[in-house]
């Protein structure tokens, strides 16, 4: 039998998840990684949660160089992709053609940019490279002015680290609140009393605009920010041009089955980029699973996705925030269960900042632990996690 050859397109953690899945199951096989970036695969939650003042890239990469010899994995950097025929059972680099017996479609997502007015007057920067987060670097001056555009995770804990480089930062959301979607409106509310940060919610941006050698951000009511450094972080895309242009069934992202199996045949797709029953997280977790089934069913074998682990984490500061499940916001017929805790001064948190207390919410419907909250101190996270898991009944 002829050695199968996988393409796999893409190097976040669900493709190499994938290709390490493929090598313990097939060790004779060819795998081809393919990868934009000229770096070595690294774990992207990581760039929002690295010093600025020590970024080391080695501390994020899932892999050294030596761990794809090792495997026998060809990991080719610096390769963009421009074309899939899935009649020709093929892949484009330029004017290269590979031939694949099997492909998985890993290509991630991108950050979305809103069209504000001006935005292409003004220097701003997004969080999706490391190449990016160099940048910010650069850009950033201690003592001066950031303004972070959008209150979610990746704009949250950017701002934290923004603020402990020594520039002051204006968070500015959309919504009415943090997080509205993920947590509930009193967890929101405490993120806010919170976070050693600035942060004005209901801000609708009509005006983006140069002042010499800063930038300005202007709302509907008059409202300006003047700044030094400006980040964009307002959510992100799947990339699914590949698969459109293919022929692929897409919607938000490229569908895929409980095996992972796009439209195509012997096309696979997973991660950011992949959607199953009209959801996609994408979070560290769905890469993780979904890669592994990919590869798992790519080399043969009977792997099927029935979920990941979706709990909201962020940690900064000490103000720490564990979220998962449902959280009473659909409705009546819910019980909460709220705990309290002493602040505990962690040697992460700086000393001339006040500890923050820990605070927690359990919630149950039906008898049934269905969702929990965790503020503060995440020391309960892994219990409450598994509890809320296993969906825990009322004793």
């Amino acid at each position: 039998m002829a050695e199968r050859r996988y393409v796999i397109i893409g190097a976040g953690v669900a493709a190499v998840t994938a290709a390490e899945t493929i090598r313990k199951a097939d060790a004779a096989g060819e795998i081809l990684l393919l990868s934009r970036e000229k770096e070595l695969p690294y774990a992207r939650p990581m760039l929002s949660k690295s010093p600025l003042l020590s970024m080391e890239l080695k501390r994020m990469t899932l892999h050294d160089a030596a761990w794809y010899w090792e495997h026998r994995i060809t990991l080719r950097l610096g390769t963009t992709v421009d074309g899939l025929d899935t009649d020709r059972h093929a892949v484009y680099c330029g004017d290269e053609e590979i031939p694949y017996d099997k492909c998985i479609l890993a290509t991630g997502s991108r950050n979305f940019i809103p069209p504000f007015p001006g935005r292409e007057t003004v220097d701003a920067c997004d969080i999706r490279t490391i190449d990016d987060l160099r940048r910010v670097r650069r850009l950033a001056v201690p003592g001066g002015k950031a303004v972070v555009i959008g209150g979610g995770v990746i704009g949250l804990e950017m701002a934290a680290e923004i603020g402990r480089y020594g520039m002051s930062v204006t968070v500015l959301e959309a919504l009415d609140r943090l997080m509205p979607r993920l947590i509930d409106a009193d967890t929101s509310a405490w993120l806010e009393r919170h976070l050693p940060l600035d942060i004005v919610t209901g801000v609708s941006i009509t005006a983006l605009r140069r002042q010499g050698n800063k930038t300005v951000v202007e709302d509907k009511t008059g409202r300006s920010w003047t700044c030094d450094l400006l980040i964009v972080s307002c959510g992100i895309r799947a990339e699914t041009a590949l698969a459109r242009e293919a022929g692929i069934t897409c919607d938000r992202a490229i569908v895929v089955n409980e095996k992972m199996e796009t439209s195509a045949p012997d096309v696979y797709a997973c991660g950011d980029c992949a959607e199953f029953r009209g959801v996609n997280v994408a979070l560290w977790n769905q890469g993780l699973a979904q890669g592994a089934v990919a590869g798992a069913n790519a080399s043969g074998g009977e792997a099927y996705y029935a979920g990941c682990d979706s709990s909201l984490i962020m940690m900064m500061d000490g103000v720490g925030l564990f979220a998962l499940g449902d959280l009473g916001q659909s409705g009546e017929g819910y019980r909460v269960e709220e705990y309290d805790w002493p602040a505990l001064q962690s040697l992460l948190v700086d000393p001339r900042r006040p500890a923050v207390p820990g605070h927690g919410r359990k919630v149950w419907k039906d008898g049934r632990l269905v969702g929990a909250v965790l503020l503060g101190d995440l020391t309960r996270m892994y219990e409450w996690k598994r509890e809320v898991l296993e969906r825990r009944t009322t004793e």
